[in-house]
């Protein structure tokens, strides 16, 4: 089994007050724990991440999140590709507005590496491709 982990999931793990903590930390373990396999995150997923975390988080959390995702290499980054890009492109015309650019190169970037599942809170990207979503 593959999973593509989202930005909110990532995110709501760190976010003791998040409605979903609860819930995305177990996922995260899980993750973490190697239940899903290796799992994956796009370059799009880790510059929102990042970008987040340093205009939101204390300093000492975007640190965990850049060792998270970037130094321990927990997960694999999936390089967005000018074919990935521009399908990406085509699928954000058709579902505007309910997909975000970022969740629609995550959608295109699961098809072409054939990832199983995408881990997300937001229903409209759980709609686009087989996920794992609180219900």
């Amino acid at each position: 089994m593959s999973l593509l982990v989202d930005t909110g999931v990532i995110l709501a793990a760190l976010a003791r007050r998040e409605k979903r903590h609860s819930w995305t930390k177990r996922l995260m373990v899980d993750i973490l724990a190697g239940r899903y396999g290796v799992p994956f995150v796009t370059d799009y997923i880790v510059d929102e991440v990042l970008s987040y975390a340093a205009a939101r988080l204390t300093p000492e959390d975007a640190r965990k999140l850049l060792d998270l995702l970037v130094h321990r290499q927990v997960f694999r980054i999936i390089p967005l590709t000018l074919d990935v890009f521009n399908r990406a492109v085509k699928l954000y015309e058709q579902a505007l507005p309910r997909l975000s650019f970022t969740d629609a190169t995550a959608v295109v970037a699961a098809k072409l590496y054939d990832v199983d599942y995408i881990a997300t809170m937001d229903e409209r990207l759980a709609d686009m491709h087989p996920s794992l979503y609180p219900q």
